[in-house]
């Protein structure tokens, strides 16, 4: 009877790591497109359009005050035939969405910390999906280097009880890598 009990346990834990393994559904992907990189300087900054399939129940959260905080993880690497690919720079973003009840406004904190407010929630979307001046230092040493973007809801930033449910995949929200040379 003990036995069957540790391999109960070993089951389930072994389910629970293949269906946090298998892949998000194409509903809760964020699309990034567009990315123009302004390389006329050291400085290089990164504008790009994103597509958000936002679910009812997470424009219900947005509606009841849960703030929403996206990361976007930006990564130049020097990419090589022999060695493995090599991160030169590694550089994380923030930008959120959250409605103020107090005054009925939805609040945006773009990706420099810039803050909007709009009395629609179709504004405020419209004003996220847009990522503009994201910089960074970069000094072009004529490798084959490349741009790796990647943009995800970052669920630790979420009130406790939604990072607990764990097989509620809406909160599952990330971006494919996105890759461009430099």
């Amino acid at each position: 009877m003990h036995f069957f009990k540790k391999i109960s346990i070993i089951i389930i834990v072994v389910s629970l790591v293949i269906i946090d393994r298998l892949p998000d559904s194409e509903d809760n992907e964020i699309l990034i497109k567009d990315v123009v990189i302004d390389n006329s300087k050291d400085i290089k900054i990164i504008e790009f359009n994103q597509e958000i399939n936002f679910d009812s129940l997470i424009l219900k959260a947005i509606k009841k005050g849960i703030p929403l905080v996206f990361k976007v993880t930006l990564k130049v690497v020097e990419v090589n035939d022999i060695w493995p690919t090599k991160t030169i720079i590694k550089k994380i973003g923030y930008y959120q969405i959250e409605y103020k009840a107090l005054r009925k406004v939805y609040r945006i904190e773009d990706i420099n910390g810039n803050k909007y407010e709009y009395k629609y929630i179709d504004e405020a979307i419209q004003k996220i999906l847009k990522v503009e001046d994201f910089k960074f230092l970069f000094i072009d040493n004529h490798m084959n280097n490349e741009l790796w973007l990647n943009v995800a809801l970052d669920r630790k930033k979420l009130p406790k009880p939604l990072q607990v449910n764990y097989f509620d995949r809406t909160w599952y929200m990330n971006s494919k890598k996105s890759i461009h040379k430099l």
